[in-house]
């Protein structure tokens, strides 16, 4: 965690010294996505409707986890962070990084962000406890470090107690396949089930849902493309949510969605599956609305991954607008 807020507030510098150079969002877009995440609006994507709907080139950037994307956001690389997971957005902002929530992306079961434990270790939820000194590959600062906290409350073994390794997901897959760590914490559809080969999930998609945890991906954007092109980001929302409402209908094209998240097309209909795409009306209503679903996930991260140097905000509406929903 420390290196990542030490990173943050690296690059909060390097983005105040290099806004004056960054390539103009009137010459092209910059959107950060996931590979191994599967999404409608990857349709349009492929089709190009971004790029004609904005009048510029879109240009589409894979990374591994949301935390890269800040990165990318602050050094004036990316503009628009989309599927970005609620931890990274939180950690981003409790370091006072100049970005803003301006959608839901996805909500999500535990079927695409989980804990998978090693059948080797000989370690289940009856005898939790004995991950406390063992290895345990984690994304830091990642919806699945939220998971990884959350998993490790329900079997009643302490996080603190474990040696955490930051590892990006397919990283940890591997590791976990090698032995080289007791559990993987991990996102994406190929990572998952690579690790599955070597191990079993500590909680099973009913027990984590059961126990109240469930993701949340939102779409973040720097508030300097935000001040300069509020257009292109309303565009940006509106043409997602006419290919959300595509999928929802049935009539996704699901091999291009499967091919551009470098997925087979079973697994992509899988993993989607267990995606929720909510529309405008349900996020205003009942995510991003005072009091909301998405307004309380937000205080509770912001207070889990809370440091002395970055403190939780104490209202995360400042950092929250729904003026881009269609």
């Amino acid at each position: 965690m420390k290196k990542i807020i030490s990173l943050l507030l690296g690059s909060i510098a390097a983005f105040i010294l290099t806004t004056s150079v960054a390539l103009s969002a009137a010459n092209q877009v910059r959107v950060a996505f996931f590979l191994e995440w599967a999404t409608p609006n990857q349709e349009a994507k492929v089709k190009k409707v971004f790029d004609d709907a904005l009048g510029v080139p879109v240009k589409w950037t894979n990374f591994a986890t949301g935390g890269e994307m800040t990165e990318a956001m602050l050094s004036g690389d990316i503009d628009i962070s989309y599927s970005q997971g609620l931890t990274p957005f939180v950690n981003a902002v409790n370091a006072k990084a100049p970005i803003k929530l301006v959608d839901i992306a996805v909500t999500y079961g535990m079927g695409n962000t989980t804990c998978i434990v090693s059948n080797a270790s000989g370690i289940t939820k009856a005898n939790a406890a004995q991950l406390e000194g063992k290895k345990v590959a984690v994304p830091v600062g990642t919806m699945a470090d939220y998971v990884f906290k959350e998993t490790m409350k329900v079997i009643g073994a302490d996080a603190g107690k474990v040696s955490v390794v930051d590892m990006n997901p397919e990283d940890g897959s591997a590791a976990l396949q090698n032995g080289d760590v007791a559990m993987a914490c991990l996102f994406g559809g190929k990572s998952i089930e690579n690790a599955l080969k070597a191990g079993t999930r500590m909680l099973t998609v009913k027990e984590a849902t059961d126990a109240g945890i469930s993701g949340i991906d939102i779409t973040s954007v720097t508030n300097k493309f935000l001040k300069e092109n509020p257009g292109m980001v309303r565009t940006f929302v509106e043409i997602t949510h006419e290919y959300n409402a595509k999928f929802r209908a049935g009539k996704s094209n699901m091999n291009i969605i499967a091919k551009d998240a470098a997925m087979d097309l079973a697994g992509t209909k899988k993993q989607m599956g267990g995606f929720g795409f909510p529309d405008a009306a349900t996020i205003k209503s009942k995510y991003m609305n005072k009091g909301g679903i998405l307004m309380k996930y937000l205080d509770v991260m912001g207070n889990m991954f809370a440091t002395a140097e970055n403190p939780a905000l104490k209202n995360y509406s400042k950092v929250v607008t729904t003026k881009y929903l269609p």
